[in-house]
């Protein structure tokens, strides 16, 4: 199974099935946060909904459509990060992530976004990674802000939520800033 060490407390794993449980747990946990940004958290109403999500990641990683990983802290599942709409043919991915609230502020995001851009760079040949940030999750954005991403402006009326579009703060960097700035 595919994993990476980050440092000794962090590390992510290939998504598997034997996560379903773990982030069925933290989905269910986090209804009303997660609820505010994601449209998806109303369709996860048992663990079975989350088992059939990651089958079809496993699918799109098969073939070289994503990478979704889950995040390990402290021996404990506390989020996912995924290469979404992954383009190969044109070197570029934009990613997705989400952490349980109770693990928030401990820079966790920002370490294992950090890894996989270095994948998506080293690994996979790309030459353009974004993350698409909704512009009332600071948190969300100030990951990007802090690995050096660039703010390419704002997608209006980009994302539905419980029936209204939000707007979303668009970020990229690309690889030759990405070793300038490592």
């Amino acid at each position: 199974m595919f994993y990476r060490e980050i440092d000794n407390e962090l590390r992510l794993e290939l998504t598997m099935p034997k996560h379903a449980q773990s982030l069925f747990e933290i989905i269910d946990r986090n209804r009303d946060f997660f609820g505010e940004r994601f449209p998806w958290v109303d369709e996860t109403k048992e663990v079975e909904d989350t088992l059939e999500y990651i089958k079809s990641r496993l699918e799109l990683f098969a073939k070289d459509k994503t990478l979704h990983l889950t995040i390990v802290y402290k021996e404990q599942v506390v989020g996912v990060l995924d290469f979404m709409n992954l383009n190969l043919s044109n070197k570029r991915t934009e990613i997705a992530y989400w952490l349980d609230e109770a693990h928030n502020g401990k820079g966790i995001m920002t370490r294992a976004v950090r890894e996989l851009v270095n994948i998506g760079f080293n690994e996979y040949g790309l030459e353009r990674v974004a993350i698409c940030c909704d512009v009332t999750n600071p948190s969300s954005c100030n990951v990007a802000e802090r690995l050096g991403f660039t703010k390419e402006g704002v997608l209006r009326k980009y994302y539905l939520v419980s029936g209204v579009l939000g707007d979303y703060n668009l970020y990229s960097v690309l690889k030759d800033e990405w070793k300038n700035k490592k």
